[in-house]
């Protein structure tokens, strides 16, 4: 029977390897870039600005592409982050989290859509937390 008592068992937790965490932040981080993308579809303006665009106007293959390029770095480092070595990893999830949050920054200093705004601000936070956690990746004890 339970009784009073049962109430101060501590839950079960598990300890999560950095890299799982890792992983997961950049799941996270992603999921925000797609939705971001998905709801700007229905601004105003977006639409007819889209119609226009056409393959023969200058440059915008290689925008495309550009963008392209950015966005498929997310779902990338979700594979890499579980499979790479700690060393390349480590400075990976430092260096590639930092120079987003500073492209997030500089990209949308204009908007005025509280949806983008808060997706930006989320994304921040993510990638801040991703380098923190790559930041503190455990060391092992040294066996010699």
């Amino acid at each position: 029977m339970n009784t009073i008592k049962d109430i101060s068992i501590p839950f079960e937790d598990y300890k999560i390897n950095v890299k799982l965490k890792l992983s997961a932040l950049w799941v996270a981080v992603m999921f925000c870039y797609v939705y971001g993308d998905y709801i700007q579809v229905f601004v105003p303006g977006i639409m007819s600005e889209a119609l226009l665009v056409s393959a023969e106007k200058e440059g915008i293959q290689f925008e495309f592409f550009a963008v392209a390029l950015l966005m498929s770095i997310p779902s990338v480092m979700i594979f890499l982050t579980l499979t790479l070595k700690p060393n390349i990893n480590r400075r990976l999830n430092i260096i590639i989290p930092s120079l987003f949050v500073v492209l997030l920054v500089s990209i949308n200093l204009e908007t005025v859509w509280g949806f983008y705004l808060y997706l930006t601000g989320l994304e921040v936070v993510l990638s801040l937390m991703t380098i923190w956690h790559a930041w503190r990746w455990p060391k092992t004890e040294n066996m010699s």
